[in-house]
């Protein structure tokens, strides 16, 4: 058994884990275990990531517009090309759905102030195809939207986390955590590992995490999503993002076609999540519907877990309970948009350096994030 000192130890090499352990890194020294061969193997590799300030939670939407800056201008030598694409976002919803397009368009409008309501006329301009029933209420657009290169973000962050002095063990499971006199003792794969604080980015293992080192869980709750890649017989390639606000499906433009989900989030236990035919069919149907294109066969299709806290928003702190053990979980599905904000924002905290004017004034605190809220 290898044994270990460091400053920090980051469980989960997802897009939290990875982006927290460079962050972490520009004042400490980290250790990153990932029980995978490679990081993201699981929600964050399988993410058709969009830079939308209107999709999720409040709270998300706040993080996503403070960690716009970074994605538009990277830190020197992250990447070698451009994170974001233009793309644009269009919300539609059928004749019942006109109250909760105006709530959105409202809403936006704080951190978002291009987006736009649009009639039922202006939204079938757009999306020309589409049947008068499913843009009846008309639509949102979000002209900012943009898609994310989600590898290309995960890789600047294993490379920044390298640059900063920081490591990373693959195949290496957290089976253990204990907490001692001087913070705690990592047992991973075949290392011992002692620091001060531990991070649980384990996505939907957070709160298997947290019961192997003796912590109360926060009852958080994986739900799985669906996406499939449907040949197409026209083009879409300048597609905005359409989203049905009912909640009914999504879809994009693809390399290979058209991305299509039921924007299912059906209850799961913690798994490599896999495709279920249903789920595949209904999206079929759904935006087949919808768009009017003669949608008949899927060249792939997958599914990937959206981890969500009670409350569905983030959560980022110190257990209250055990000292040391710092969460980061629960981004229900928009972890990609909210990384650079959220791992930013817990290296400050850890260090001692409290929230920004931008953070405070769109009320993403500290306290606002913390796992405290949930232990009532």
């Amino acid at each position: 058994m290898n044994s270990t000192t460091t400053d920090v130890v980051v469980v989960g090499a997802g897009v939290a884990g990875v982006s927290a352990a460079a962050e972490l890194a520009a004042f400490r020294h980290v250790v990153m275990v990932e029980q995978e061969v490679l990081p993201a193997h699981h929600a964050s590799g399988r993410s058709a990531a969009v830079l939308s300030e209107t999709s999720g939670h409040p709270v998300v939407c706040s993080l996503t517009h403070l960690s716009r800056p970074f994605f538009e201008q990277p830190v020197p030598g992250f990447t070698d090309h451009r994170l974001l694409s233009p793309r644009g976002l269009v919300w539609v919803g059928e004749a019942d759905d006109g109250a909760a397009l105006d709530a959105l368009a409202i809403a936006a409008a704080r951190v978002a102030p291009t987006v736009g309501r649009l009639s039922p006329s202006a939204a079938r301009r757009m999306l020309p195809s589409f049947g008068a029933d499913a843009v009846a209420g008309g639509g949102v657009h979000e002209p900012d939207a943009m898609t994310i290169d989600a590898a290309a973000l995960i890789q600047g962050y294993v490379r920044l986390l390298h640059h900063r002095g920081g490591s990373l063990l693959t195949s290496t499971e957290a089976v253990r955590l204990d907490r001692t006199d001087q913070g705690w003792t990592v047992t991973a794969g075949t290392s011992t590992i002692r620091a001060k604080v531990v991070v649980n980015a384990a996505g939907a293992w957070g709160d298997v995490v947290a019961a192997r080192a003796g912590v109360a869980p926060l009852r958080l709750e994986p739900r799985r999503r669906t996406a499939a890649i449907a040949r197409v017989s026209e083009s879409v390639a300048l597609w905005p993002v359409v989203m049905d606000v009912g909640g009914r499906y999504y879809c994009q433009p693809d390399p290979g076609g058209l991305l299509i989900s039921p924007a299912d989030e059906s209850p799961s236990v913690p798994c490599d999540a896999q495709p279920e035919e249903v789920d595949v069919a209904q999206a079929l149907d759904r935006v087949r519907d919808a768009t009017g294109l003669p949608l008949r066969s899927i060249v792939r299709a997958w599914a990937g877990l959206r981890t969500f806290a009670p409350d569905g928003a983030p959560v980022m702190g110190e257990d209250p309970d055990a000292p040391g053990f710092w969460w980061l979980v629960g981004q229900g599905g928009a972890g990609i948009k909210t990384a650079p904000a959220l791992a930013t924002m817990l290296a400050r905290q850890v260090e001692g350096i409290g929230p920004t004017a931008d953070q405070v004034e769109l009320g993403v605190t500290y306290e606002a994030l913390s796992p405290t809220r949930l232990r009532c």
